[in-house]
């Protein structure tokens, strides 16, 4: 099967699963800083920094989520 060509839709379905991939791994490093965010001392500067990281990666998060439903959804309308 490596001999063979991948036809564009497999290669777009591929591509989605390893954003799909990791998009969970990321997934995982965003539960461990919402674990440090509830231990953290509240409005001091390094839980103010971590709340600002949480809250930029957590929109990351949904951007790679996106190209992965871009991805499986042109992968979908290939014939």
């Amino acid at each position: 099967m490596k001999n063979q060509k991948m036809t564009p839709k497999c290669l777009l379905v591929k591509a989605a699963e390893q954003v799909e991939d990791k998009r969970e791994e990321y997934k995982e490093v965003l539960l461990q800083l919402n674990r440090m965010l509830k231990r953290a001392e509240p409005h001091n500067e390094w839980s103010d920094r971590l709340r600002h990281t949480y809250e930029q990666m957590k929109e990351y998060a949904l951007f790679v989520q996106s190209i992965e439903m871009f991805l499986r959804s042109s992968a979908k309308k290939m014939k």
